[in-house]
């Protein structure tokens, strides 16, 4: 299940049909801003009147971004690290930033990065994605 265009939705240039913003076109790395959907049926459980964005849906997000930029469909292979920082919520911190600071392609897709607004950090991440 696609989160995309339900749960968030990419700001930024269009780009063949869909709202990308990219620091650069290469595949090493990749900039996001991302607005969170409060009105998506997660929300209404987790959590009822203090919404908070679920870990497992971060790191869907991330995955979705990924192939977005790799324009490939990729799986999650393994968490390398993972760091939940500070609770993203679709209604304080609707919006937020990720930055996917590496991206190597090779057996395997690594990524490292960070989830951020400003100076909050939300989540730090390393990851690995295979085809």
């Amino acid at each position: 299940m696609k989160l995309l265009h339900s749960m968030f939705e990419i700001s930024g240039d269009n780009i063949g049909g869909k709202a990308v913003s990219l620091s650069d076109e290469t595949a090493s790395h990749a900039d996001f801003t991302l607005c969170f959907n409060p009105d998506h049926p997660i929300y209404q459980a987790h959590f009822p009147g203090k919404p908070i964005t679920p870990g497992v849906c971060i790191v869907k997000v991330l995955g979705e971004l990924l192939e977005l930029k790799l324009g490939r469909r990729l799986e999650l292979k393994e968490i390398k690290n993972l760091k939940f920082v500070s609770p993203i919520s679709p209604i304080a911190n609707a919006r937020v930033d990720v930055r996917f600071r590496k991206i190597d392609v090779s057996e395997h897709v690594k990524v490292q990065g960070a989830i951020t607004r400003g100076e909050t950090v939300y989540t730090k991440f390393s990851l690995i994605f295979h085809e």
